[in-house]
């Protein structure tokens, strides 16, 4: 049986990513004065919650460095008003898409799809949960493809707020929680450093910590995640899928898994168009051939 959640996923998360990485939200962000990518990122993902500060910033994000996040936040908000943002990033989002697939706003099959994430993201429970809430409560679109990728931001927040909750509970911390990526092999170790803002001391720590929990071995300066390592790397990923569960209970694996299906051609035409930054590293994940 496949896991709905993870399949769910599959889809939401370079659907989403369509609003940082592509030329319409890079020139969106730029338009407003954001003209750096810690500034784009960090606007990107925070707008939707308001003026905050860096250290409930670096709270709801988890993996940053809090001093990498003080390069933008507070100062993003003193050059573009949240609401601003928020609007630029889903006219970005609507014309790449656009751009990708013409004529997306009029297809049946968009409304169809647009339908199905909306049931979603009205069952989800938000507790625990502030980004993907945040981007909840801002107003869903007219549009079925605005709509479509609202819903999707929806999800994909959702998930990413379940993930770090699951990620602490399991003892991992905002370090940490890098290092036993790289060492699953999901993404390099240096560039895992490099884009959440860790200095060599604190990823050289990190490193040590899990290497005495038994969580990690370090081999000729390469990563490997141990026994107790694939047991904790499997147990956060199965809470991470298990918050979505009620809300995909709700709606049906069934259409869930129809939304998944039905959205692969579009989600092919992302990873062509290569909108995606460093997910585009983890094809294999998105791209179903």
């Amino acid at each position: 049986m496949p896991n709905t959640s993870r399949e769910l996923w599959r889809v939401v998360e370079p659907y989403h990513q369509v609003a940082y990485r592509s030329p319409e939200a890079t020139a969106a962000y730029t338009t407003l004065g954001l003209t750096t990518p810690p500034h784009q990122y960090f606007a990107n993902r925070l707008a939707v919650m308001g003026p905050v500060g860096t250290t409930t910033a670096s709270a709801v994000l988890f993996g940053f460095n809090p001093t990498y996040v003080a390069t933008a936040v507070p100062e993003i908000w003193k050059i573009a008003e949240p609401q601003r943002i928020c609007d630029a990033r889903r006219d970005a989002a609507v014309a790449c898409l656009g751009r990708i697939v013409p004529g997306i706003e009029t297809l049946p099959l968009t409304v169809e799809l647009a339908h199905i994430a909306r049931d979603l993201v009205l069952r989800l429970d938000y507790a625990g949960s502030p980004i993907g809430a945040a981007c909840f409560d801002q107003a869903y679109p007219d549009s079925p493809d605005a709509g479509l990728w609202h819903s999707c931001t929806v999800l994909r927040e959702h998930r990413g707020d379940s993930h770090w909750r699951a990620t602490a509970a399991h003892g991992i911390d905002p370090v940490e929680c890098h290092i036993l990526h790289a060492a699953d092999g999901a993404m390099p170790e240096d560039l895992l450093q490099r884009v959440s803002g860790w200095d060599d001391v604190a990823w050289a720590d990190a490193k040590h910590r899990l290497a005495r929990r038994g969580i990690i071995a370090i081999n000729e300066d390469r990563l490997v995640l141990t026994d107790d390592g694939r047991t904790t790397k499997r147990a956060i990923e199965a809470a991470t899928d298990s918050h979505a569960d009620r809300a995909i209970e709700a709606v049906g694996a069934a259409r869930v898994l129809e939304l998944r299906e039905r959205m692969r051609p579009t989600i092919t035409r992302i990873m062509d168009a290569n909108v995606i930054g460093a997910w585009k590293m983890r094809e294999a994940l998105w791209r179903d051939e």
